[in-house]
């Protein structure tokens, strides 16, 4: 019995998932919906993979024109060298092209000198404004925010219209489970919105193998099906609580509405309001604020003893050392020695601040995926980005591999300058006296990095991909009490 119990549902859910998607097809409305949604799905792919690729050459091309110009740059003084500087610049996030994330308001390249910790830069500020308000348009945006609009507008009538037009009563007096309703009506509006999405999936797969997207990137097919599962999932949960409301409400009209204000809310006024909370809960400063309270630290010291008093002590600790009476005793050139000890004390309140930035961006960043407990765009976001590249941890491990090659640059110029020079101390203007050349500078290698492995996004991102399975388990849930709560009969 509970066999043939089995075998009629399957075959029953395979009916109606049928006739709910031949029925969508051949609804005139779905058909311009799914057209104009193609269109610009392949459209925002077509301009991603182009930017991608324009951007991977430019980067390449600049990176090795900067390291010659540093190896190019002339006989001077390394310490000079070091202040004439280089540049690094970031990699595009290896799914970049499908969701470019805090890209376009973060830097991609960053000069590295003596004496300063940059921070990264890319255009203007101004030339951000229109952006910021209305998103940059990327395949990641059009399913964030159209897709669940599209499964609203195929599934808002799937119980209310039929109860409406009295179907409902008709399908279940003749023994049809309100189980297998749900998951006949589910297969078959998921199918026709599926359906939607099979030409970008074709563009975008032949975008990754033409442009070799992967290239460099840890795990990169893990990636990609780890953000099409987190899509799928997202657009599962849309599609339940469709059918749920569905299920619930007393006419179309008050399903769509109530389905339409959940979207707004989950889509634009959740997210905003979020950010929002997270920067009061955990306030950044300013720039100004920022940089005005390191160079005071620069000058007085984190704890309280200022740089000069350092120095002075540092020197005279030499001095001991050596069993000299003058620095220009010692034996290594003095002012390199010195300038060197004053990077290693500016380093230690550069990484304090610094440190504090990102721990502050992170902490705001991990409440807003909390809060995807209210909005699973919220959850589906912080993935995204994680997985395609081109979030705060990408661009945290850029500036950090950044810093790290700054600093080697620096420290390998004042060593060579400390032990080239010695025979210099104590003559008037000796940087007139000691140069470098090419075969100096080439010992700085060319800036590299490797950015986080698909482990540390998984790790970090963790949370967020289970509180959005933990949106399409109570999706679920509601979807099924809803239907065995919902009236056959119009009230």
């Amino acid at each position: 019995m509970a066999e043939a119990t089995v075998g009629r549902g399957g075959g029953m859910i395979g009916t109606i998932a049928a006739k709910e998607f031949t029925e969508i097809l051949r609804d005139g409305r779905f058909k311009w919906t799914a057209a104009i949604m193609v269109v610009l799905l392949i459209t925002a792919l077509a301009v991603g993979w182009q930017k991608y690729t324009a951007f991977s050459a430019d980067r390449a091309m600049a990176q090795g024109e900067t390291n010659t110009q540093w190896l190019k740059q002339g006989d001077k003084n390394p310490h000079s060298a070091a202040h004439y500087g280089n540049y690094a610049f970031k990699k595009a996030g290896a799914l970049s092209f499908f969701d470019n994330g805090i890209e376009p308001y973060t830097g991609n390249l960053l000069f590295m000198e003596a004496h300063k910790q940059n921070l990264a830069i890319s255009r203007p500020a101004n030339d951000l404004a229109a952006v910021a308000r209305f998103g940059d348009l990327n395949g990641a945006m059009i399913l964030q925010v159209l897709m669940p609009l599209l499964i609203i507008f195929l599934g808002f009538t799937a119980f209310s219209g039929e109860r409406e037009r009295g179907t409902l009563r008709q399908l279940m007096s003749m023994g049809v489970a309100r189980s297998e309703l749900l998951w006949g009506k589910a297969l078959g509006i998921g199918g026709a919105a599926a359906l939607v999405l099979v030409p970008a999936i074709l563009i975008g797969a032949v975008a990754i193998s033409l442009a070799d997207l992967g290239d460099g990137a840890d795990n990169f097919g893990a990636r990609v099906g780890v953000i099409a599962a987190a899509y799928t999932a997202y657009g599962l949960v849309f599609l339940l609580l469709t059918l749920g409301v569905s299920a619930l409400s007393s006419s179309p009209r008050v399903s769509l509405m109530a389905l339409v204000g959940f979207w707004a809310f989950a889509v634009f006024i959740g997210p905003k309001t979020a950010a929002e909370i997270s920067k009061v809960v955990y306030p950044s400063p300013s720039l100004g604020e920022f940089e005005a309270q390191m160079k005071t630290d620069q000058v007085n010291g984190l704890d309280g003893v200022p740089t000069a008093v350092k120095m002075g002590q540092y020197i005279r600790g030499l001095m001991t050392e050596y069993n000299v009476r003058s620095p220009t005793q010692l034996p290594m050139y003095f002012p390199a020695v010195r300038m060197q000890k004053l990077e290693e004390l500016d380093h230690i309140v550069f990484d304090h601040h610094y440190n504090s930035l990102r721990d502050t961006y992170l902490k705001q960043r991990r409440l807003q995926d909390g809060l995807g407990v209210f909005a699973p765009l919220l959850a589906l976001k912080s993935v995204s980005m994680g997985l395609a590249g081109s979030d705060l941890l990408h661009h945290d491990a850029y500036t950090r591999a950044a810093e790290e090659q700054r600093r080697l640059m620096v420290s390998k110029m004042n060593g060579y300058l400390s032990k080239a020079a010695v025979d210099l101390n104590g003559v008037n203007d000796s940087s007139n006296y000691m140069t470098a050349d090419e075969a100096v500078f080439a010992i700085v290698p060319p800036f590299e990095y490797a950015p986080p492995t698909f482990a540390d996004v998984m790790r970090e991102y963790g949370p967020a991909l289970g509180l959005l399975l933990a949106w399409l388990v109570a999706a679920g849930f509601f979807a099924s009490a809803a239907v065995r709560r919902m009236n056959a009969v119009a009230a």
